[in-house]
């Protein structure tokens, strides 16, 4: 191989290396498909959370059993003529 080869063999892989590790070109990328995989798994986690609201909606407009019980457990409602007896909780208070 002569000089001129070498000289531009060795041109040819410093600028490979230039365009590649360039201005932190493959930690950016790297970077980025971090930043993607957690904002996925972050879309996922939000797309169960809205199929189970969606869920307590479609049992909050149909059935009377539940918002009942909602009203009752959660809001402390009683229907009139009702008296509330509080219990002693597990924890003993």
């Amino acid at each position: 191989m002569t000089k001129t080869a070498k000289i531009l063999l060795i041109a040819f892989f410093a600028l490979v290396a230039y365009i590649a590790f360039g201005n932190g070109l493959f930690y950016k990328v790297w970077q980025e498909e971090k930043t993607l995989t957690e904002l996925e798994a972050q879309v996922k986690q939000l797309e169960a959370e809205t199929d189970s609201l969606r869920q307590v909606l479609k049992l909050l407009e149909s059935d009377i059993d539940f918002i009942e019980r909602v009203a009752r457990e959660d809001l402390g409602l009683v229907k009139p003529g009702e008296v509330v007896i509080p219990l002693p909780t597990e924890e003993g208070e």
